[in-house]
This record gives structure tokens, sequence and C-alpha cells, in this order.
């Protein structure tokens, strides 16, 4: 009898040590534009971005350019899944979001610890725009923690301007600051997003060199569709960037796309899978 309860215990324990493997995935998604005809056209191409979604299986999604009927398209094909995020213009619907999904079998927000704030000098004022921002830009965060496992993580994500290189590098200290006052200020952070700025990047260096997140992609693909599927060597402008705490960590740029060779988006789904241990 003592050697199985001893053997039973032996398994709980080597579960409960087991590391928790996590997918991300950051995808700007296009919002819908009424200017893009035919397969470029939300209506005709929103199948291969939430089949594409659906396959990957990932737990956690940061999506940018996304609006209100596009956060519904996403929702209802996604049945795992719950989201976080608001409307950029007026902090309810209007605009576009950068929701984060997650799948709610597998994760739990805080829901003191979550919320928008504006890239700007009032960053909690809705719709906020400084620092020469073309349109008002925003991060959307959110504390999970892994129903299973009980292990709590930070998730950012963001679009930064396209436009401002002041702006950009004013978005990298802000964020920098939110990261560093987190109330939880040893527990994982992930961040990600469409920065519209590469590794090579000023602000992009203010973030790698703050010693809070790194970054774990290697092999360098443009994020940059142009709206065709096959990979391009190049930078990218999307990324995931993680905190020490995240082990065995790579980010791979990855295709998806209809036979004929077309994007689903103006830019390619950036990939991460990492443990937390």
């Amino acid at each position: 009898m003592l050697k199985y309860l001893c053997l039973s215990l032996a398994i709980v324990l080597n579960l409960q040590a087991e590391p928790v493997k996590v997918t991300a995935i950051t995808y700007n998604i296009r919002n819908d534009n009424k200017n893009d005809k035919g397969v470029r056209n939300w209506d005709d191409r929103k199948s291969k971005v939430t089949d594409y979604l659906l396959k990957r299986n990932a737990s956690i999604i940061g999506m940018q350019e996304v609006f209100l009927n596009q956060l519904q398209d996403v929702d209802k094909a996604l049945p795992d899944h719950s989201h976080i995020g608001v409307g950029r213009d007026d902090g309810k619907t209007r605009g576009e979001y950068s929701p984060i999904f997650y799948n709610s079998k597998i994760w739990k927000p805080d829901p003191a610890e979550q919320g928008t704030f504006w890239l700007s000098d009032t960053p909690e004022k809705i719709g906020s725009r400084t620092w020469g921002n073309y349109h008002n830009r925003i991060c959307t965060w959110a504390r999970l923690t892994h129903i299973q496992k009980g292990h709590s993580i930070y998730v950012y994500n963001t679009h930064w301007d396209h436009k401002s290189q002041n702006a950009r590098e004013k978005s990298a200290e802000l964020i920098l600051k939110k990261i560093r006052n987190r109330s939880q200020k040893n527990e994982p952070v992930l961040l990600m997003g469409d920065f519209n700025a590469t590794t090579e990047n000023k602000a992009i260096k203010t973030l790698l060199t703050s010693g809070i997140v790194t970054d774990p992609g290697k092999k360098q693909f443009s994020t940059g569709s142009k709206w065709q599927a096959p990979l391009r060597p190049g930078l990218r402008i999307d990324h995931i960037f993680v905190s020490k705490e995240w082990k065995n960590a790579t980010v791979t740029v990855e295709s998806n796309g209809d036979p004929e060779g077309n994007a689903a988006s103006d830019h390619h789904p950036v990939v991460l899978v990492a443990e937390l241990p």
C-alpha cells in the first residue's frame, strides 16, 4: 500500500514540476478598410485569419487594427477564448482595438489588473494623443493566471505610431514605466504588438537594453507581407518580447495565406513558444 501511495505522490509532484508551455501570437489583421477590394476585403479574408488562429491554438493572442465588427467575428470564431480591450477613440467601441484574446479554459484574468492606456503624456485620458502621434495609440494589458498551475503573467499588447519616431521613443519609455510599476514585480512579462519599428530602431533598443525584456527571435523575416503569403528576408516590425523568467523561448514569423499566395493581412503573424518553469 505504501508503495502505491509513494508512486501516486511522485506522479503528482512530477506533474506540478512540469513547465507551463505557452504559445502566443501577435497579429496585425488589417482594419476592415472599405478601400480593400477582392481578396483583400475583410469579408473575403476573415476566415483565413480565424482558421489560422484556430489551427495554431495559441492560448494568448494579441491583435492590432481591429474594428468592432472584426472583434466580433474573431470572438465568434474562437469559442474557447475571451478578450480584453477597448476601442482607442472612445475607450468603448469606437476606433481600432488592440485586444488580448486568451483561452478562458487555461487563463483567468485578474479583474483588478487589466486595462488600456493611451500612448501620450496623459495615458489615462481616453483618446489622448501627444508626441506627434498621427493617430491616437494604445496599449492593452492584463495579468493572467494559469488556472491549472497557478502561474501568473503580465501581457501587454500595443500598436505604435507609423510616422513619428519621437512618439515611438516616448511609447517605449511609457510602456517600460508601466511594466516597472506593475503590482507583482516578480511575475513574468510578455510584450507584443505592431511596433512599426525594427530591432535597429532606437525605440526598440530602449526596450531591449532596459533589462526588462529580451528578443527571442533569431531568424529574421519581414512581417510586412505586401499582401503576399511567402516570407521575405528582412527585419520585423511586429515583435514578441519576454522577460528573463521565460525559458526555451523562440519567436518565428509565419506565413498565412490562401493557395493562390494571397496573404490574409498586410502583416504576417508572429508566434512565440516558451515555457514558464
